[in-house]
């Protein structure tokens, strides 16, 4: 097991491809554990430890890992995207996630522990944050409006909130044109709350973390909208964006299921800093609520994550991470006749994560050297052939590129006369892009 010495502890560590956000995570979050160490696959670990992981291990090896943890460890999973890791994942509770960023920063960084994320110590202004809601004419009792204002300003906090209009155009996109809004003015971070919620103790805890964006999600995966924190960051203003294109263009849709989408694209793009509060910031259990920091009324007709079509159902995402078909990667090329190219990497469940992170990191980097003229790039990891289907099935009018975890894109992959021949055309009439022969192994 070897100590971690400002991120020489091994040469495939020093040579991942993680961005300057990303590594500034891991050098604080080694920073703030007594020891930090890379995990051997085998061994326990010191109390206090940040432990990173590179290798997804059997289960009764992971068994041995988690069981070392104390309360104040960290696990970090610089390949976060990999589905290998989900079943350690699953035993411990996630801090944070910052999202990929291109050729520089092609993984998403994950990191957690057997205990929710917890306020640093420090000293922390009340005026650091201003707290936001909103509602329409006649959707919440007076009384719970006035419930608000009072703990906003009996703590001393700063606050605002706001009754939108009522035209029905532009009903999708209030709330979100208020936070933009908002945000804009206060040029500090702000935290949108549910006004049907109750505040029990000063949430000061994205605050503490330094995140772009912070959010509760339900045990069942589904993201939660009734408590929301975005700092003034280019990351939080994208996603910010990303939500609202998504409410114009789909506004029949819940909005819990189009800011989870727009969480995707956004940390398929850029190192969005991701904070996932604990349970008891969207408390809505009766018997917790004396420990909430915000209770949520269970019943109150305007939360609507319970009404989601069967269809939608991929949007519960338990591991912070992209499901298949949805890319974890997506890099912009040039407008060209060639259009869009997805490259699944397939099998990834059957191979280490190294031949994994490598091939990623091939395909960013041959796309950002010369992108061939196409005009966008999204890259898929597939576990199953399920999920190489789900790709396929998509009617886009795109190319999909369909690769090995062992094979390796050249630089000048994109390129290449002959791919053409190695990239299916989109078909229409709901036939597969399937089963093109995979660029060769170097």
């Amino acid at each position: 097991m070897n100590v971690v010495d400002e991120f020489k502890i091994a040469p495939r560590f020093a040579s991942l491809a993680l961005g300057a956000a990303q590594r500034r995570r891991v050098a604080q979050l080694c920073e703030q554990h007594s020891a930090a160490v890379l995990w051997d696959g085998r061994s326990a670990v010191p109390p206090g430890s940040s432990v990173i992981v590179l290798d997804p291990a059997s289960p009764a090896r992971m068994q041995t890992l988690v069981g070392s943890l104390d309360p104040q460890a960290v696990v970090i999973l610089p390949f976060g995207e990999h589905p290998a890791f989900d079943a350690l994942k699953s035993r411990l509770a996630i801090h944070g996630s910052i999202g990929a960023e291109g050729a520089a920063a092609p993984h998403h960084l994950w990191w957690g522990g057997v205990e929710p994320v917890s306020v640093r110590t420090g000293m922390y202004s009340k005026t650091g944050t201003l707290f936001l809601s909103s509602y329409r004419s006649g959707s919440i009792p007076e009384t719970r409006l006035q419930r608000f204002r009072s703990f906003i300003d009996l703590n001393g906090l700063d606050g605002v909130v706001e009754r939108l209009p009522s035209q029905p155009l532009s009903r999708g996109t209030q709330k979100i044109d208020f936070i933009l809004r908002q945000l804009a003015r206060a040029d500090r971070p702000v935290f949108w709350v549910d006004p049907a919620a109750e505040i029990r103790r000063h949430p000061v805890l994205p605050q503490s973390l330094g995140c772009d964006f912070a959010v509760h999600r339900r045990r069942s995966g589904e993201i939660d909208p009734a408590a929301m924190f975005f700092a003034p960051t280019e990351p939080a203003r994208a996603l910010l964006q990303a939500w609202r294109d998504l409410s114009l263009g789909y506004p029949d849709l819940p909005e819990h299921f189009l800011l989870d989408q727009a969480w995707i694209l956004t940390a398929a793009q850029r190192q969005i800093e991701t904070a996932w509060l604990p349970e008891d910031y969207c408390q809505t259990d009766p018997a917790l609520r004396d420990g909430a920091t915000i209770a949520i009324d269970r019943h109150n007709p305007a939360r609507d994550l319970d009404q989601l079509p069967t269809s939608h159902l991929l949007s519960a995402r338990r591991f912070a991470r992209q499901q298949a078909p949805e890319p974890h990667v997506i890099m912009k090329g040039i407008d060209g006749a060639r259009g869009a190219i997805t490259v699944v990497v397939r099998d990834v469940l059957g191979r280490d994560a190294a031949q994994v992170s490598g091939a990623v990191e091939a395909i960013a980097e041959a796309f950002a050297a010369d992108c061939g003229g196409f005009s966008k790039l999204e890259l898929v990891l597939c576990g199953w052939g399920d999920d190489v289907e789900a790709v396929m099935q998509i009617e886009d009018n795109g190319w999909v590129l369909v690769t090995d975890p062992a094979e390796r894109l050249r630089p000048d992959g994109f390129r290449a006369p002959d791919i053409n021949r190695l990239a299916m055309r989109a078909s229409h009439a709901g036939q597969p892009r399937w089963d093109a022969p995979a660029i060769a192994p170097l």
